[in-house]
């Protein structure tokens, strides 16, 4: 998508205005020729909101690659940052040891000069020789110079353990550190990412928005004028090819939830799918439910069913799974009191379906569009 969508959003709005303008009974344009353009219209803006969809599902799939990099690299660092304080800690036990093993080297080698029969050279040698009255004597100084060197040579290897160790102790924390930075870098990457695809998607949604309420209102307009096929060609649009209306999914949903029919449980069934405005296979609300035969239909894992009768199933499994954990339990309960439309819409944005969607406002903000023109809804 190129622009920011503003010359979109300011055409929409224009075409309707025009639109109404050359219906109006003033209008020196005849009738047919004021319907034809109106399907004109139409038809343009059923293009339109084909490409605007598309482009709204790829923006949802960028921002979703972008929350699994943030979760790998947020998983990542953590075990960098534990590996880089198991590591530091390391490193203090090896200067520890090192430092000990030094000072053990340095003091063997002060008593074994003080303890020497001389203070020269090879002194506990030949002062082995030129002190002992017998040979035992001797052979009791010789064995104490033999002591004293392997105890020598023993510190000395010692210390050079310890400091291969601290050496390589002190390479893993320089890969820790540069393993840290990379990690960090990653993390800030993913979530600049994720930043501007959201910034994208608000911008491609509000699009969105105004090309179906333009439609909805020439719809409306135009609904005794217009041939079923228009209708068909805008539900196609809305919906894929693989759907009922809007209103006879509804009813079939509340059915299957065991929830009256009554105008408000409607009004929320039928918003909720206008909320989605998903283009899957049997799948109105885009439940990510798999179950056979089912496939992906983008790559947060919305599924395509093979029939009407299997999404319905689905998206009640669904329902039915989350019943406590999810908060769906809510909003079957409130559809069964045939709670107004309004109050099990909040009960929708409250639970799991979209957490945090449209800033709490998922499914609330479309209900009064809905309320105030279901009979034009209920026909997508």
């Amino acid at each position: 998508m190129t622009g920011d969508g503003s010359g979109l959003r300011r055409c929409v709005p224009l075409l309707v205005v025009a639109l109404l303008v050359g219906l109006a009974p003033t209008s020196s344009a005849t009738p047919g020729a004021r319907l034809r353009r109106a399907h004109g219209d139409l038809t343009e803006l059923t293009d339109r909101i084909s490409q605007q969809a598309a482009t709204v599902n790829d923006l949802e799939g960028r921002v979703a690659s972008a929350d699994r990099r943030i979760a790998t690299a947020e998983r990542a660092l953590g075990l960098v940052l534990g590996a880089r304080l198991e590591i530091r800690d390391q490193v203090l036990a090896a200067r520890v040891a090192y430092a000990d093993a030094e000072q053990r080297l340095s003091d063997t080698v002060v008593n074994a000069f003080m303890a020497s029969p001389g203070a020269t050279a090879n002194a506990d040698v030949v002062g082995a020789f030129l002190d002992a009255s017998s040979f035992v004597e001797l052979q009791d100084q010789l064995a104490f110079g033999d002591a004293v060197a392997a105890d020598r040579a023993r510190s000395a290897a010692e210390l050079s353990r310890a400091q291969a160790v601290l050496e390589a102790r002190a390479r893993a924390l320089e890969g820790a550190l540069a393993a840290q930075r990379a990690t960090v870098e990653s993390l800030r990457a993913a979530r600049d990412e994720r930043v501007a695809a959201l910034a994208a998607q608000q911008s491609a949604l509000a699009e969105l928005e105004g090309t179906r309420n333009g439609i909805v209102s020439l719809i409306d307009r135009l609904h005794d004028r217009l041939a079923a096929g228009d209708v068909g060609a805008v539900a196609r649009a809305f919906q894929g090819a693989d759907h009922v209306s809007y209103g006879d999914w509804a009813d079939m949903l509340l059915r299957i939830l065991g929830a009256p029919g009554c105008r408000d449980n409607r009004v929320v069934a039928v918003a909720w799918q206008v909320q989605e405005f998903t283009q899957a296979s049997w799948n109105p609300l885009a439940t990510t439910h798999r179950t056979h035969g089912s496939t992906d239909f983008n790559s947060v894992g919305v599924q395509n069913y093979v029939s009407l009768e299997q999404g319905l199933q689905a998206t009640k499994e669904t329902i039915d799974h989350g019943w406590d954990g999810y908060g769906y339990g809510a909003i079957v309960r409130s559809l069964r009191a045939c709670a107004p439309a309004l109050a099990t819409a909040h009960a929708i944005a409250a639970s799991s379906w979209c957490p945090g969607c449209l800033g709490g406002n998922y499914v609330v903000g479309v209900v009064p569009k809905v309320d105030a023109d279901l009979e034009t809804y209920a026909s997508l």
